[in-house]
């Protein structure tokens, strides 16, 4: 799908601009901000102006195409703008609109209409129910919330099945973003859509998603193996792991969370970055988007300035899984020759807090460990301040110095780890991050993100396969079929495994779909049942609200049609009731 109009549009019309509270305020006044002057167009029949620009009555009366339109009125207004702004060329759309997939089946039927009318007229949709886009690249802010007026330009692309953790995430001072996205419901546009996106954008170098569903796996495992390729990492929060998050997920977006150790196996095999909560999420997009070098092993070495960090940095890294170099013997006499007497060389390192006064000895620890060849990452347990004082700024940016110069001369990636959570100095930080040093929160994150980020380095494609992580009897290594499955196929597996289903039947004639109906009793969902048509609403192939005997059967006769038409050498098992 082209989302070119959608996410880089040139002339932008909105709809319910306003200076009332809400969509219409925000994404006006974020809107406002960006550089589209002239090809940016208000609408509201109810305002001469809106935040001091002109208002039009409707779309036509722009009086030129447009590529984008954001809608900001209620659900039961978005068809009759989409129709219109389809006749003034429009192919893209942004509806913040709620009460669709989310909420019933009469939302889910809005929802399917309004699916049917923007394939109908070619118009890429975000949302329903999103908050809309940012997009760094072009200084494009379709974002119906507030966006900080601090946004920079980064490598980072986010798409999020969530507008408030979009937000949040969007607010981190120190993210940078090519692309912000939040995808809603996925009527139109799904989340696929917007990874192969991000994956094929130049200016985007590490991709996030927030994830509780998807609607086609085969092209969201497609789109993997390309990142893949390209080696562009995912990162990964994949909820509904539990029954609860399950629940909620559907509540939230109307997305079904799927098989969490079928997502595990999935992003085993390409190379995905898993993380659990928004905070290692974080701590991972910080890593990915800063570090340049890879690592030649998996191991880490952690060098603190105190021992009782070096200690907790030791117990974590057990925790966390990380594997600590160990030192050669060469490695470790050059140590005790440079050390104080009273330090004890040792993986991790206390350095003792004398060397931050000495900076050439500093340095000289650095090059001593990276020069170490079981060392793959070099961790330092540095604390840079919420706010660097003028009296100290010959320390603490003479040690980011040494850090920095370091880094550059070596061939190993290297983290800065503070011992707790906290505020950085903004300039420090961007200091640090300039020269291409991430700083994590503290060791429980840091030491987690680092690991993923030594495995996705060293991660080979060619070597992984896919496996069920959890297989009928509970145990892992069952094998995953190849062959794509019909719907009906897939559901049989489902309940095999104690997943409850819906009742359903494949009639393969008229008499089939009747007698199904009889036993199921109206009203009805009809779907063409085919391993070899995944998008059935594409060739009409779904039929909603069956009431009655006639119905059913010109529908039925209709996917039928349909199918042979669209696909004629597609392998038909019949059509679902």
């Amino acid at each position: 799908m082209n989302l070119h109009h959608l996410l880089r549009p040139k002339v932008v019309a909105i709809v319910g601009a306003s200076e009332k509270l809400g969509f219409g305020r925000d994404v006006s006044q974020n809107m406002l901000a960006c550089d589209l002057g002239d090809n940016l167009y208000f609408v509201n029949p109810n305002r001469e102006q809106v935040l001091g620009k002109k208002c039009y009555k409707s779309i036509s009366d722009i009086g030129r195409d447009i590529d984008l339109v954001i809608i900001c009125t209620p659900m039961f207004t978005v068809n009759n703008i989409l129709e219109e702004a389809a006749g003034c060329g429009c192919k893209g759309a942004v509806i913040f609109a709620s009460g669709y997939g989310e909420a019933g089946e009469e939302g889910k039927l809005a929802q399917e209409e309004l699916k049917n009318l923007a394939t109908k007229h070619g118009i890429a949709v975000c949302g329903p129910n999103c908050a809309g886009f940012i997009n760094n690249v072009d200084n494009i802010h379709g974002f119906g919330l507030p966006v900080s007026a601090r946004q920079q330009k980064g490598n980072i692309g986010l798409v999020a099945q969530s507008g408030q953790v979009c937000s949040l995430l969007v607010s981190v001072p120190h993210l940078k973003f090519s692309y912000a996205i939040s995808s809603g419901n996925n009527a139109v546009v799904g989340i696929e859509d917007y990874l192969e996106f991000l994956v094929e954008d130049e200016a985007t170098e590490v991709i996030a998603v927030y994830l509780e569903g998807v609607k086609y796996p085969e092209k969201f495992a497609r789109v993997l193996a390309q990142a893949a390729k390209k080696r562009k990492p995912i990162i990964a929060l994949k909820v509904g792991a539990s029954e609860k998050a399950r629940q909620t997920t559907t509540a939230h977006t109307g997305s079904l969370a799927g098989s969490d150790a079928a997502f595990g196996a999935l992003f085993k095999k390409f190379g995905v970055v898993r993380v659990h909560d928004m905070e290692e999420l974080i701590n991972a997009c910080v890593v990915m988007s800063t570090l340049k070098k890879k690592p030649p092993v998996n191991s880490v070495a952690i060098l603190n300035i105190s021992g009782g960090e070096a200690a907790i940095s030791a117990d974590m890294a057990q925790l966390q899984g990380v594997r600590l170099a160990e030192f050669s013997p060469e490695t470790l006499q050059k140590l005790q020759d440079m050390l104080p007497g009273y330090a004890t060389p040792n993986n991790p390192l206390d350095m003792t807090a004398t060397l931050v006064l000495n900076h050439d000895k500093y340095r000289a620890t650095l090059r001593t460990v990276m020069a170490d060849p079981d060392v793959g990452m070099l961790v330092i347990g540095l604390n840079p301040p919420e706010l660097v004082a003028e009296i100290d700024k010959p320390v603490d940016y003479g040690l980011a110095r040494s850090v920095i110069e370091v880094n550059n001369e070596g061939s190993k990636p290297i983290v800065l780890m503070p011992g707790m959570s906290r505020k950085r100095d903004p300039e420090l930080r961007e200091f640090y991050y300039a020269g291409s040093v991430p700083i994590v929160d503290s060791p429980m994150y840091g030491l987690s993100v680092i690991k993923k980020y030594a495995e996705f380095s060293l991660y080979d494609p060619s070597a992984r396969t896919l496996e069920v992580a959890v297989g009928k009897d509970g145990q892992s290594g069952e094998k995953v079929s190849t062959e794509t499955l019909s719907e009906h196929g897939s559901k049989a597996i489902l309940k095999e495994h104690g997943i409850s289903v819906p009742e359903e039947y494949v009639a393969q004639s008229e008499a089939e779909a009747l007698k199904a109906a009889k036993a199921i009793g109206y009203p009805l969902v009809l779907k063409i049942d085919s391993p070899d048509i995944p998008h059935k609403t594409d060739i009409g192939g779904v039929k909603l609200g069956i009431d009655n005997d006639v119905a059913l059967k010109n529908a039925f006769n209709e996917i039928m049609d349909n199918a042979k038409r669209h696909k004629p050498d597609a392998r038909v098992n019949g059509v679902l009731v």
